[in-house]
């Protein structure tokens, strides 16, 4: 199987009864980032079915997730409908969120950023630096060698990065048993 790249590949993935990439535990990065400073508002890309975010709306956090599967989105939602806070779910293309204003306390992404082409990543740290306050933090978690066979490594990243933010910290993973890195971008001042 190859790996989905357009939101009807990705809604036809949600649509299955099982996804390879499902998370059912919070990663640790992301309860971490959730306890830095007294954040109020979080933004997750490429959030699937919600399940992160979910999480940060029960921390008491403005939580907002944005995907380009309406499928996931509509699957999200289902499972908050009755919970006693609301996060927001809505579809978009992360490169393009016009619908969204912030600014955001912090924002992350666990599996989306590694999807982009060298365009498309360059689209995405514009509308996170757009999106994120002066000084927040942008977590990553991405696959060393992404779907399209680019290379991604702390230097790479810096790069695609600069100079809306500065790399504060990268440690290497095997989540999901893939060579990986989580990354903690530090939006710039201006």
């Amino acid at each position: 199987m190859t790996a989905p790249m357009t939101s009807a590949d990705f809604d036809r993935a949600y649509r299955a009864p099982f996804t390879f990439w499902g998370d059912i535990r919070i990663p640790k990065e992301v309860k971490a980032l959730a306890r830095q400073g007294n954040p109020r508002s979080s933004l997750e890309l490429g959030c699937g079915v919600g399940r992160f975010t979910r999480y940060l709306a029960h921390q008491g956090l403005r939580a907002t997730g944005v995907d380009f599967s309406s499928v996931a989105i509509a699957q999200a939602r289902e499972s908050v409908a009755r919970d006693s806070v609301q996060p927001e779910f809505l579809v978009g293309d992360v490169t393009r969120l016009e619908a969204l204003s912030g600014p955001f306390d912090f924002s992350f992404d666990v599996g989306c950023f590694h999807c982009f082409d060298p365009q498309g990543q360059l689209a995405y740290v514009a509308e996170v630096s757009r999106l994120l306050k002066p000084g927040g933090i942008h977590l990553i978690w991405a696959l060393d060698s992404t779907p399209s066979d680019l290379r991604l490594s702390p230097t790479a990243i810096q790069e695609v990065f600069a100079p809306c933010f500065a790399l504060r910290d990268a440690q290497k993973s095997r989540r999901r048993l893939a060579a990986s890195h989580w990354y903690w971008l530090v939006r710039a001042s201006n």
